[in-house]
């Protein structure tokens, strides 16, 4: 259990790195990855979750 904790948390620090190295290089696409690209990622991650959950109650109702 202890190596795995300690796995996640090598892998988060490498990318909020990668991450914060990429928005001082390049602000103006972090600040489009940010305030557009994150929502529209979201919006699309709940669209097909609904889906995922919605399409198969409707055809076993028989709505499809």
């Amino acid at each position: 259990m202890k190596y795995i904790r300690e796995t996640i948390r090598r892998a988060e620090y490498r990318f909020d790195t990668t991450a914060a190295r990429f928005a001082r290089r390049h602000p103006c696409i972090a600040l489009f990855c940010t305030f557009i690209g994150v929502p529209f990622f979201i919006l699309g991650a709940v669209c097909v979750l609904a889906s995922a959950v919605v399409c198969p109650i409707a055809w076993v109702n028989g709505w499809m």
